[in-house]
């Protein structure tokens, strides 16, 4: 869509289309409010106060911005922003000249264009601009910044708190009350816990959701975020949305935490509660049971932004997906049994980023995830019976605790970040940093490219990919050593799809970083289709 108009309009389309009428207007009524709320607040913005913002993008040949014709225009505007005018139709190539012309305050690009944005500003004459002196470069996710669709409300919001998070995180500048606006209900049958119940709250005009369990009576937990507690009446997993992320770190994690659990009418020295940016509504509940002992997991996941590789990967703040993990049964643990059910559960989880192929945000390319480094867990010691003193992989709960735990970490990633175990290989491409067809030196060839995409697309060419990606794994971490067999199944199965043999393959990877498995794969499958109608090699 050109226009924030017309993306409502295609919203309404959709859902004629599809026959979800009613969900098509809720999300247009969301869009709506969403939109409504942010222009009361821009409103409390002096229009002398409000800052220059420059959308940047990775072009061609460099640099581009929206033009007159864009919507992302009218999406800075409504953010509060003052949007360039730099030239005519959807967009336009971003000269130095126009650079200077525009003197952003704020500039903001997708993550996928990071690197060039950050090799273009990193020159002297482009690093004069207000907005790189002052560190006012906002990354966002591409699936926001591209496109006015279903979350655009969402989006302008998010860049409005990025634009003025000082205004934003004031009290007096608040459109609406802070409080608990709604509930519903989640089943949890512990013979411990009272009830269960996702609550939803405005704190700082934006929707938060909170994962809120009940006890009947005081329970001993072990927590990551907290410790070791006595006397908790009510436990929790709490959804901050991306907006207020800034505003959280601006005011203080205690400030934020504390207006919350007033929010929530909770007393904070009874209740104990873990933060995510994962939404409450994709939390995943998962069961398992053997001869009447019982555990539950409730989990909510986000590996996007800052998965990572324990021991490879550096320490440092990134915006929080978080893994989330609550985990209750019907036998009481003793100290060490709740202590030592952490490892039981990391290993879990940990296990299931391996089988899903969720890569590290830092180094994608080389290592799988272990983790999202912001994550916690919440073991409950409540229950019936004899303590359980332990909890590992050999015993009956410690079991149990990992297949809870394992199903839910897999539900909450497929909820929550679309991540099943069966996807595409161009999906896993673009996990690892390898965009298609541009990770290819030749992809103007438009024969070539289609040709590739249907080999890919086959369960022979699928399979070849597939284990290039576990090859390439296993060479990073030092598990294999030689690749030799692997060159010969490349030569066996471009011959096959040639009808001959191929002799010495070109190199059609232009993208030099790309792992030198998938290097091979790639140029092997290159090679039988380029030689199809050739002659056999001399």
């Amino acid at each position: 869509p050109a226009t924030l108009a017309e993306a409502e309009r295609k919203i309404v389309w959709l859902g004629d289309i599809f026959q979800k009428p009613a969900a098509a207007e809720k999300v247009r009524r969301g869009n709506q409010e969403l939109m409504e709320t942010l222009r009361l607040k821009v409103e409390k913005i002096p229009l002398d106060q409000r800052r220059r913002v420059l959308r940047l993008a990775a072009g061609p040949e460099g640099l581009v911005t929206p033009g007159a014709e864009s919507f992302q225009a009218e999406l800075i505007a409504a953010a509060g922003g003052r949007p360039a005018w730099l030239g005519p139709g959807r967009s336009t190539a971003l000269t130095l000249e126009k650079w200077r012309q525009a003197a952003p305050q704020v500039v903001y690009a997708c993550g996928r264009d990071k690197k060039t944005v950050t090799e273009f500003l990193a020159r002297p004459e482009w690093a004069e601009a207000e907005a790189v002196k002052n560190g006012r470069v906002l990354y966002f996710p591409c699936a926001l910044t591209d496109r006015a669709a279903a979350h655009t409300g969402y989006f302008a919001s998010w860049l409005a708190t990025g634009l003025y998070p000082e205004a934003y995180g004031r009290l007096e500048n608040l459109v609406h009350p802070q409080a608990a606006i709604g509930e519903r209900q989640i089943e949890l049958a512990m013979p411990y816990v009272a009830g269960a119940r996702i609550v939803e709250s405005r704190l700082l005009d934006f929707n938060h959701r909170t994962l809120l369990v009940d006890f009947k009576s005081p329970q001993t937990i072990i927590s990551t975020a907290d410790g070791p507690r006595d006397g908790v009446e009510t436990i929790g997993n709490s959804f901050s949305p991306p907006p207020v992320w800034g505003l959280h770190h601006q005011g203080g994690w205690e400030a934020a935490r504390a207006d919350l659990l007033a929010v929530l009418g909770l007393d904070p020295r009874r209740a104990s509660l873990v933060f995510t940016g994962a939404d409450m509504n994709n939390l995943a509940v998962q069961t398992a049971s053997h001869e009447g002992l019982t555990v539950t997991a409730l989990v909510t996941a986000g590996a996007e932004s800052n998965a990572l590789r324990s021991s490879r990967d550096t320490g440092a703040y990134l915006q929080p997906g978080t893994i989330n993990i609550i985990v209750l049964s019907n036998r009481r643990l003793s100290p060490a049994g709740a202590a030592r059910a952490l490892i039981t559960i990391t290993e879990a989880k940990t296990a299931a980023l391996w089988d899903l192929d969720i890569r590290s945000s830092q180094t994608p390319r080389a290592y799988p995830a272990t983790g999202t480094g912001t994550d916690d867990i919440i073991v409950v010691a409540g229950g019936e019976g004899a303590a359980v003193d332990y909890t590992g992989g050999h015993a009956k709960i410690g079991q149990l605790m990992a297949e809870a735990v394992y199903a839910a970490v897999l539900e909450a990633l497929r909820r929550q970040n679309g991540k099943a175990l069966e996807r595409s290989i161009f999906e896993r491409l673009a996990e690892r940093g390898l965009e298609w067809p541009g990770l290819l030196s030749r992809s103007d060839n438009r024969e070539l490219v289609s040709g590739l995409e249907a080999l890919l697309l086959s369960p022979r060419g699928e399979g070849f990919i597939e284990a290039a990606f576990s090859l390439d794994d296993a060479l990073s971490l030092g598990q294999v050593n030689d690749v030799t067999a692997f060159d010969l199944w490349a030569q066996a199965l471009a011959a096959d799809i040639a009808g001959h043999p191929v002799g010495t393959m070109e190199e059609t990877v232009g993208d030099e970083e790309t792992p030198p498995v998938l290097r091979k794969a790639i140029n092997a499958l290159a090679a039988g289709l380029t030689r199809k109608r050739r002659p056999a090699a001399q």
